[in-house]
Order: structure tokens, then sequence, then C-alpha cells
């Protein structure tokens, strides 16, 4: 605005000149400012006879140098979606500009985490208990975080149209992250086991995921009102549960 200029996101080539040139603190973006600011000032009519082809030959020089070219060749160590994202984002760079290759390679990154997220997620039914009842105990193992990006596994992996017993043990030791969305299945399979005459049991949940679950009032719906610190407490309290043949909370 002072000198007729248009703003851009020239900063960037700034700082990589100065770190590549041994810049280590902010003075170096100072320094630059001033020495700028006294060539527009004071040589502005001595830089008017630099050759254009000079300029372009320093432009270039400069902009080749700021590129991190053996991260290309670093790349062959990671997945096809991480190169498809770093190649993707330097082509928008060159071809459009830097501020469009940020916004779609942010949201890409932010795709590709939740889809590796997802995939961490897994569930895993161990052999089925009796009970003193005889009645089958069916446990399952969950692993890894439980949230928006993986409800669809679990749901797949409970079988909430048909679970495999009346009476359900979570195995939640391996959960590393439980939110809101993936809380709601849980709630929701409750209440179909309700509806079977069936009950629900949490053990070894972290104090994060168990924290959430007390919050959200899912835990006096549970099997003794509780999370088990193992599977013999679980199933001690199923037995106990059964004995005292309480309804269902």
């Amino acid at each position: 605005p002072l000198f007729g200029g248009i703003a851009a996101t020239g900063t960037i080539a700034r700082t990589v000149t100065n770190v590549r040139s041994g810049a280590r603190s902010p003075i170096s973006g100072l320094v630059h400012s001033l020495t700028l600011i006294l060539i527009v000032l004071v040589a502005a009519p001595l830089a008017a006879n630099i050759p254009l082809a000079v300029l372009a030959a320093i432009l270039l020089f400069v902009a080749f140098h700021m590129g991190d070219w053996r991260a290309f060749a670093r790349l062959r160590a990671f997945s096809v979606p991480h190169r498809a994202l770093m190649v993707g984002s330097f082509t928008l760079t060159v071809v459009f500009d830097l501020t469009i290759a940020v916004q779609v390679g942010v949201g890409l990154a932010c795709l590709l985490f939740l889809h590796r997220m997802a995939s961490l997620t897994s569930l895993h039914w161990l052999e089925p208990l009796r009970g003193e009842s005889r009645e089958t105990i069916a446990i399952c193992q969950l692993k890894g975080p439980l949230f928006f990006g993986s409800v669809d596994r679990i749901e797949a992996g409970l079988d909430v149209n048909q679970p495999p017993a009346q009476h359900i043990i979570l195995d939640m030791q391996a959960v590393s992250y439980l939110d809101t969305s993936a809380l709601e299945v849980l709630t929701q399979y409750k209440d179909l086991l309700d509806s079977l005459g069936g009950s629900l049991a949490i053990y070894g949940a972290p104090e994060n995921v168990a924290s959430l679950i007390a919050r959200s009032g899912l835990l006096d719906d549970l099997v003794g009102r509780r999370i088990y610190s193992d599977l013999a407490a679980a199933r001690l309290g199923f037995e106990q549960h059964e004995a005292r043949s309480e309804p269902y909370p």
C-alpha cells in the first residue's frame, strides 16, 4: 500500500533464502526488510538499470535452491497415498499458487489421516463362555481408536443386527480413543441387547474412555453399573447379575 505493491505470499521465498544462507533467528527477517527498504528508497534509480534477464536469472536461481529436491527421492520409502499427496501438492503449487496448494493439501491430508486411523480399528470375538445359568456370554475385543471414521467397522464387527449372544462383554483394554459417535453405537448396542433380554458389560477401558462412558450415562446401564478391571471381574459381575435375577436396568 505504501509503494503501490500488490499483496502476495512472498514471505516464504525470503524466509527459505535466509535459512539456506545460515539465518537462525527472526533478526534475519528484520535485516532483510531494512535492506529492501533502503534499496527501494535510495537505490531505486540504480536498480532500474539492472537488465531484466539478470533479475530473471537471479529469480530462477533462488527458486531452484528453495526446493528440497531430495524429498522426491525419499518418497520411495512412503506409501502410495503419501506419494500422491506430496506430488499433488507440489503440482498445485506450480500450476496454480501456494494458497490453493496448502488448502487442498491440508484437506487431503486430513482425509488420509482419518482413513489410516479408521484402519487401526479392529474387533475380534473370543470363544463364548457359559454362565451359571448356562446362558452364553460372548466376549469381543476392541482395538484402536473408536471414532466417527470407524463407526461402520464397529457396527459390522459387533453385528448390530444379530448379536452372537444375549450377554456381551466388551474388552476395551486396547482402545486408545472413544468419541461420541462410537459411544452412540455402543449405547444403541446396549439397547438392542436390552430388548433381547440380554446385558452388556465392559472391562479394561482406559481412563479417558471410561470417563466419557461415565459422563454419557451409559455406565449406569451396564452390568454392575461399573467398568470392570479384568475379564474375571466382569464374568463374576455377570454371575452375580444372573443370581440376583434382577431386571436389566
